[in-house]
């Protein structure tokens, strides 16, 4: 078997349950700014970096504000829900068979470094490249994200397969020429 194939994850969803403490914060941020946000809306938009995801809360709700301001407002949230983390078992034991079996792999997230690193030591998860928003300019559903896990674990992007569990992830992925496997948490998605 060729190891020309290389698997790039997304976190959130994928690897770890972390989707409903970062909708809690992200609720909380906004609802400061007086936006409101609804939690379908949250999990369509999965994938997107941090800001490009305020300023698409803010334009629907019609309000104009500091987008970073928010952000650093749900980051500092965060901090307090980020080690309730949950494992998504069978996609790390998935990891990490593959790993084992020498395939490239990689973690691509719009989520940040800092949020994402400490969990990903949790975990016990050790990606050939880890790619976060801080990386890139544009977040899923623009291929960036998956190009540049491509790049950094040099394998051609039409030999890697994507594990996302969004639409503008299977988006992101088509756009970079990729072939994505979907993911259907419906343990995170009832929460």
């Amino acid at each position: 078997m060729s190891r020309a194939y290389g698997y790039i994850f997304d976190f959130d969803g994928v690897l770890a349950r972390t989707m409903e403490p970062h909708f809690i914060c992200y609720k909380q941020a906004l609802a400061e700014v007086g936006v409101p946000l609804i939690k379908k809306q949250f999990y369509s938009q999965a994938g997107m970096t941090a800001l490009e995801q305020i300023k698409c809360f803010c334009d629907l709700a019609g309000v104009e504000t500091d987008y970073a301001a928010v952000y650093a407002r749900k980051k500092e949230l965060f901090k307090d829900k980020l080690m309730q983390a949950k494992p998504i078992h069978c996609n790390i034991e998935l990891f990490n068979a593959l790993k084992g079996l020498g395939f490239k792999t990689a973690i691509a997230t719009g989520s940040s470094r800092l949020s994402v690193e400490p969990v990903v030591g949790l975990f016990n998860l050790k990606p050939d490249a880890l790619v976060t928003a801080e990386d890139v300019t544009r977040g899923k559903p623009n291929p960036d994200l998956f190009l540049e896990a491509a790049a950094q674990i040099c394998v051609k992007p039409e030999n890697c397969i994507v594990i996302e569990d969004s639409d503008a992830g299977i988006e992101a992925a088509r756009a970079a020429g990729m072939l994505a496997m979907r993911f259907y948490d419906f343990y995170e998605q009832q929460a």
